[in-house]
């Protein structure tokens, strides 16, 4: 049985990144999915329930692809970031192509609540990541300098 090796620092404060923007983000989302029932009713419920579903998908895929390649080079890291950027956006086109083509079918859907919920989700993300952020240990020094005659007396 082989042993699984400890994450590096780099993994961890990706893993920290992507449970700090989950936690808000559901916190947000079950917030935002209650009112919109309450107050405006069923179709808002439901209409918000796919916003915050959609909304916490993409951020998900975003840090997880961090997550994955957080001990890369900068280059591969920047090409999935770029990857899954690309893939998301393309989802998020194509399910308002097909919302849009198909709108007597979709309209149900509460607009308010779509959007509503949808903001509020991104800011419970982006809040709680970034109070996460604040939160890591992330050293900075400059390398020391290699070259002869330098820093030895």
């Amino acid at each position: 049985m082989r042993e699984r090796k400890a994450p590096s620092a780099q993994v961890v404060r990706a893993q920290r990144l992507l449970v700090g923007g989950l936690i808000g983000g559901h916190a947000a989302a079950l917030t935002a999915v209650g009112l919109m029932w309450a107050l405006r009713g069923a179709n808002a419920g439901a209409t918000s329930a796919i916003a915050a579903a959609v909304t916490l998908a993409f951020y998900t895929v975003a840090l997880g692809a961090q997550v994955m390649v957080a001990d890369a080079a900068p280059k591969v890291v920047l090409f999935a970031w770029l990857a899954s950027y690309l893939a998301r956006v393309t989802v998020l086109g194509l399910a308002l192509a097909v919302t849009l083509t198909q709108a007597d079918r979709f309209a149900w859907l509460d607009p308010v609540a779509l959007v509503v919920t949808t903001i509020a989700v991104v800011l419970g993300w982006i809040g709680f990541e970034l109070h996460a952020y604040s939160k890591l240990r992330i050293p900075v020094f400059d390398p020391p300098d290699s070259s002869p005659g330098h820093g030895s007396m």
